[in-house]
């Protein structure tokens, strides 16, 4: 299925994900995993796989720039400047449904059940690394290398060292 989204693969926005925390995990790894459901199920339901994998890989990107219901278009509007097909575009727009649009299309309702199951593989992620202490480590690093976090976690010591400035 790679071969349907090779070019993606190496956008500079997809690859910038692997420094961007999701779930207290890299975003990439959320990607690649809604990449997989996506695929499977695309085959399950007669879905076009090409559509439900490119859609997989972006559905998140900028997600920060949105709220929970927002953020589905914010990235489908990324996808259409890319120029991604109607299509992809969108299966992004309603992947937060039910607390986004409904999906209209086969392939939006591949993208609806693949995120919310690569939402459950994170949490698995993240929990037997919380066994062996590697959930814990990677947090911290993915607090450092993500600029969302980066500005929000240094603002945060500093008022804890100067609490009256």
């Amino acid at each position: 299925m790679d071969h349907l989204i090779t070019d993606l693969l190496n956008n500079p926005k997809v690859l910038e994900t692997r420094e961007h925390m999701h779930h207290s995990i890299p975003k990439y790894d959320h990607l690649r995993r809604s990449v997989k459901y996506s695929a499977r199920i695309a085959r399950m339901l007669h879905a076009d796989e090409r559509v439900c994998v490119r859609a997989a890989l972006i559905h998140d990107i900028d997600s920060r720039a949105g709220t929970l219901t927002t953020h589905g278009k914010i990235a489908a509007d990324w996808a259409a400047a890319q120029g991604e097909c109607a299509q992809v575009c969108l299966a992004i727009v309603s992947h937060m449904f039910p607390f986004g649009p409904k999906p209209t299309t086969r392939e939006a309702w591949v993208l609806v059940l693949a995120d919310k199951a690569a939402s459950l593989g994170d949490m698995k992620q993240f929990v037997g690394g919380l066994l062996d202490g590697t959930s814990m480590t990677l947090r911290r690093q993915l607090l450092e290398s993500d600029p969302y976090y980066r500005v929000k976690t240094r603002r945060a010591h500093k008022q804890r060292l100067n609490p009256k400035a």
